[in-house]
């Protein structure tokens, strides 16, 4: 008798300690790297957001199991900014790493998903590398024009001035206003503007639930 009761005391422990969702036959598995095409509802900047900001964008494409659609367009999907960092002053791109986390669709609820972006629509000067984050241009040949350029005034100024010599003393002056400007410069912030496409590809399978009837 007693030794029932200590099956039936493991069998309920069991069943408590199982997850919230258990895989049933009804579930549908999306493999990992399937894609899902987004639109931006937050405009996303590395000028003005700052790591753990929150976004939301709305699937514009549906997704589908077979013949059957399992994300419809309009779902939710909600994010966060995991990494952010400012262009440098003289060298570095500005960086934008966005993370996913889940997933609102119609009749079947909210569900986590793990994926990374592959693609951002190509307005502007930004690019996605293979970690999924987004960079940035940095500061280009034209803050080398701006040391240059100015110090080829400050020598004509000097020549006019004083010869050779006054070449000498403008080029310096002209290539220090021209560090100067390179330094209180900065290379393009990432701006990402409200309505922008966005290109995830799932990192793991996603397990949807049967839809609620």
């Amino acid at each position: 008798m007693n030794r029932s009761c200590g099956l039936v005391l493991i069998s309920v422990l069991a069943l408590m300690l199982l997850p919230a969702h258990v895989l049933t036959a009804s579930d549908t598995i999306l493999p990992e790297g399937t894609r899902i095409y987004l639109q931006l509802n937050t405009p996303l900047s590395t000028k003005t957001n700052s790591e753990g900001d929150t976004f939301t964008a709305v699937v514009t494409e549906p997704v589908s199991a077979g013949e059957r659609i399992v994300i419809p367009k309009g779902s939710d999907v909600t994010g966060s900014i995991s990494r952010i960092q400012r262009p440098g002053r003289f060298k570095g791109k500005a960086v934008l790493t966005l993370q996913f986390q889940s997933i609102t669709i119609p009749g079947r609820g909210q569900v986590p998903i793990v994926a990374s972006l592959v693609g951002v629509d190509r307005e502007g000067n930004r690019s996605v590398n293979e970690e999924g984050t987004i960079e940035g241009g940095g500061p280009s040949g034209r803050a080398a024009g701006r040391v240059i350029v100015p110090g080829l005034a400050g020598a004509g100024i000097g020549t006019i001035a004083g010869g050779g010599k006054g070449a000498g003393i403008g080029a310096g002056v002209g290539v220090a206003i021209g560090l100067a400007t390179v330094f209180t410069s900065r290379g393009k912030d990432i701006e990402i503007r409200r309505g922008a496409t966005l290109d995830i590809a799932l990192d793991k399978p996603l397990v949807l639930p049967p839809e609620i009837r």
